[in-house]
């Protein structure tokens, strides 16, 4: 009998034994972080306390008709009225020319600017790795032209910090940089079709390249292909890891403005209505990540991270013209993806009626000032441009009455300080 017990007490230990050694796969320990993150938290938040109904509102008096007759004195000139019957206020008398002064004709005009800035990029960051990306002074060149009716070249924009955009010979995360084609640092460019009298078919094409450091504050995995079958032949690492980070949207869309000198240049615009561009809207880039969900984090491992997103796009211009502020905006919102190794992605880990979202866009503010008001007109334009993108998991099937959840996945955000000459022609 002894013996017996001993032989089943073996056989029970050899069968328990390989499952604690057996080698875990990056699918296995990506999928657990995740589930974790999204449902293994229970919620122990106190519900608050119901609150009392609040008492019914007393019934106000009715007005006297006579003292309302009394009241309804007119507005005072100078002062703010919301009738829609308020005559326009007419405009000021103008003290010289209309600018800007162009010196092509009414068929041509050209913007041509020369400047310069700095711009930088806030990743975020991670317990146990610091990332930085580059933050650089750079020149500019941007062309605006209204060419005939039949094409708008709304931006042909370049900037760099030198010759070229931002490389490095040293080692990329799970790449090497040599492999990646040489960008400009930023490369902006939207075309205009003008075809019809208020709707203008635009395509927009944005790169931005930036070099970003990875410094490990502790010994971590670097995951590749080679070792995402089995973690334990991944050797951990604190030496920095550096990569080349692209940042690239593409827009396909209608731009509808009732403007009656809708133009890609500068002018001063009179619509009551801001012209507005919507359509649809695609995004990528990729810089080194550890598995984010929500404030659980993967801390051992290091992904070189790609992240993509598809979604509708919207974008728009307020005020403008000589001696005026404008402000530009534009945002991407849909479904994205986080590509952790080719044949891996964050999506394809989520537990069931879990879908990943987006949100992508940016701002700028600025002013125009003439300092030479004769024909061709110069001016100059200090400008400040903040914007980023935001990844989440969401839950897709949301029950009447529960409440919506969301868990953060990425986030980073870019901005610049930019001064540049206008020449109008």
């Amino acid at each position: 009998m002894h013996r017996a017990g001993w032989l089943v007490s073996i056989g029970v230990l050899a069968f328990a034994l390989p499952s604690r050694v057996r080698a875990q796969s990056v699918n296995d320990v990506v999928r657990e972080h995740v589930k974790n993150g999204l449902e293994g938290q229970p919620d122990d938040k106190p519900k608050p306390p119901a609150e009392k109904p609040a008492s019914a509102p007393k019934p106000k008096p009715k007005p006297d008709p006579k003292t309302e007759l009394e009241h309804d004195e007119p507005v005072p000139a100078g002062g703010w009225s919301f009738s829609t019957d308020a005559p326009d206020v007419p405009e000021a008398p103008s003290t010289g020319p209309k600018l800007p002064i162009r010196i092509l004709g009414e068929k041509l005009k050209i913007d041509l600017v020369v400047g310069g800035g700095y711009r930088g990029w806030v990743p975020q960051q991670y317990p146990t790795v610091k990332v930085d990306a580059g933050s650089y002074w750079v020149w500019t060149i941007d062309v605006k032209a209204k060419i005939f009716r039949f094409l708008n070249l709304h931006r042909g924009y370049y900037e760099s910090n030198g010759l070229a955009g931002p490389r490095t010979d040293s080692a990329a995360v799970a790449s090497r940089v040599g492999s990646y084609v040489p960008k400009a640092a930023w490369l902006l460019g939207v075309l205009g079709f003008p075809l019809f009298k208020v709707w203008e078919p635009i395509l927009r094409y944005e790169s931005r390249a930036f070099h970003t450091a990875a410094h490990p504050k502790q010994p971590v995995c670097v995951v590749t292909e080679a070792v995402a079958n089995d973690l334990s032949t991944c050797t951990k690492s604190t030496n920095q890891l550096d990569m080349i980070s692209g940042f690239e949207t593409f827009v396909a869309g209608v731009k509808y403005d009732k403007s009656k000198e809708a133009s890609p240049v500068i002018t001063e615009r009179k619509a009551k209505v801001p012209p507005i561009t919507f359509g649809i809207g695609l995004m990528q880039y990729q810089k080194p990540y550890q598995v984010t969900v929500g404030k659980s984090v993967l801390q051992d491992y290091l992904f070189d991270g790609r992240f993509r997103g598809a979604g509708l796009y919207l974008g728009t211009q307020l005020g403008g013209g000589p001696d005026k502020f404008f402000v530009e905006a534009n945002a991407q919102f849909g479904l994205g993806q986080v590509e952790l190794l080719k044949s891996l992605t964050l999506n394809s880990l989520a537990p069931e009626d879990w879908l990943i979202g987006y949100v992508q866009g940016n701002a700028s503010v600025g002013y125009y000032l003439p300092i030479i008001r004769t024909g061709p007109t110069l001016m100059f334009v200090p400008t400040a441009t903040g914007g980023g993108a935001s990844f989440f998991f969401f839950k897709a099937n949301q029950k009447a009455g529960q409440k919506s959840d969301s868990q953060s996945v990425n986030w980073d955000f870019l901005w610049s300080l930019h001064a540049a000459l206008v020449l109008a022609l």
